[in-house]
């Protein structure tokens, strides 16, 4: 206990002096939206989540005939015939550093979902340019709705519909906490509320406003 008190201690520092300044102000001065919306426009977009229950279902190749594939905190590919092998945008965990994310997943664009800018670490100049930030206006609407803390599927499902131009959504990987986030320790206690989250999306699924692949079609969380 007293060592980690220490380790948060030398890490005050940086994360409040440093990095929280320099992710607010990258927040503040850049259109994410307009980034997000350039990149996505009239585009068929698939978010990959990382239920369990996609690792051998074999959308692999589904996947990346979209023209988009985004993926999510260290949703790492390990079973590209299910996964697909693509990412062009990843959002970031502070789990992993700059050179972590590049290294597996050679995005195009970053985006920082996490309001705590904090945990802001992107320091290279290029990637810099290539980030966009959720606005925390969006995360506080997705946690009053949802009435706990949205996960990263959610917000980025919530971010896609909100910006209400790529050409169609589909989703792979989420069933409702239907099985465990396959990179997880087992007894993993997740602070979202996947039933609450999944019967929202299954709203905008029979709206037609995204897609869910299958085999997840139908399951209940």
């Amino acid at each position: 206990m007293i060592g980690l008190n220490r380790q948060k201690l030398i890490a005050w520092p940086r994360k409040y002096l440093w990095n929280a300044p320099r992710g607010l102000f990258y927040k503040l001065t850049r259109d994410s939206d307009a980034m997000m919306r350039a990149f996505i426009d009239g585009k068929s977009v698939a978010l990959v989540g990382n239920a369990q229950s996609l690792l051998g279902a074999g959308l692999g190749t589904r996947i990346d005939q979209h023209d988009v594939v985004i993926r999510m905190n260290k949703g790492f590919v390990t079973d590209p015939a299910s996964q697909g092998t693509r990412t062009d945008i990843v959002t970031l965990t502070p789990e992993l550093t700059e050179e972590d994310v590049v290294e597996k997943f050679k995005p195009k664009l970053f985006l920082f979902l996490i309001h705590r800018l904090r945990h802001f670490n992107i320091k290279t100049p290029e990637n810099l340019k290539r980030t966009a930030f959720y606005a925390h206006r969006y995360w506080f609407a997705d946690r009053t709705k949802i009435g706990r803390r949205p996960s990263s599927g959610y917000m980025m499902i919530s971010y896609l519909l909100r910006l209400n131009c790529a050409k169609d959504i589909t989703l792979y990987g989420f069933d409702f906490g239907k099985t465990p986030t396959f990179y997880n320790p087992v007894g993993y206690q997740t602070p979202h509320d996947f039933h609450a989250e999944g019967r929202i999306i299954r709203e905008y699924v029979k709206s037609g406003k995204i897609n869910l692949s299958s085999p997840f079609i139908g399951q209940h969380g």
